[in-house]
């Protein structure tokens, strides 16, 4: 809300609405006579609605329970825009905050399920053939290493063969 002066209009508004509802069903049921006795039952509800949300109402800025002075009036109008855009970073930080804390386990859960289901599919001979590979494979990176020194040994002594004069 922009102003303090629209939480009265809103109050009865909103009171109004209540009352022409409930005039409503009575009279569609053809009780109409009863409406004093729902009155005090009514005001009250409204009452407390109105109590629940007051922390939560924001007028220029702040909660309706603030004092509100006068020379306030100079103050700037509140943004609500980028009140609201705030709230939002704050709700997505704090879906993140919980999702930083449940997503690993889901996804521990997810990847034991995947390995347990290529697991039982896997052939006893297809797992010595991995491993024979994965071997293998760290041979292959020591004699690579040392095939490139020996190509590089092997260039250096073919430019200087080729220096030599016959």
């Amino acid at each position: 809300m922009d102003a303090r002066e629209d939480l009265p209009k809103i109050s009865r508004n909103i009171s109004t609405a209540f009352l022409d509802r409930l005039d409503l069903e009575l009279e569609s049921q053809g009780v109409s006579q009863d409406r004093e006795s729902f009155l005090p039952h009514i005001n009250q509800f409204l009452d407390t609605l109105f109590a629940i949300t007051r922390p939560n109402l924001r007028i220029n800025g702040r909660t309706a329970e603030q004092p509100y002075d006068d020379d306030d009036e100079e103050m700037e109008p509140f943004d609500e825009a980028l009140d609201r855009h705030i709230w939002s970073l704050s709700d997505q930080r704090l879906k993140w905050h919980c999702r930083r804390r449940t997503r690993p386990t889901e996804i521990e859960a997810l990847v034991q399920g995947i390995y347990t289901q290529h697991y039982s599919q896997l052939d006893p001979t297809m797992e010595e053939t991995f491993v024979d590979a994965v071997t293998m494979s760290a041979q292959l990176c020591q004699s690579i290493s040392m095939q490139y020194e020996r190509a590089n040994r092997f260039t250096a002594v073919l430019s200087e063969v080729k220096a030599l004069k016959p």
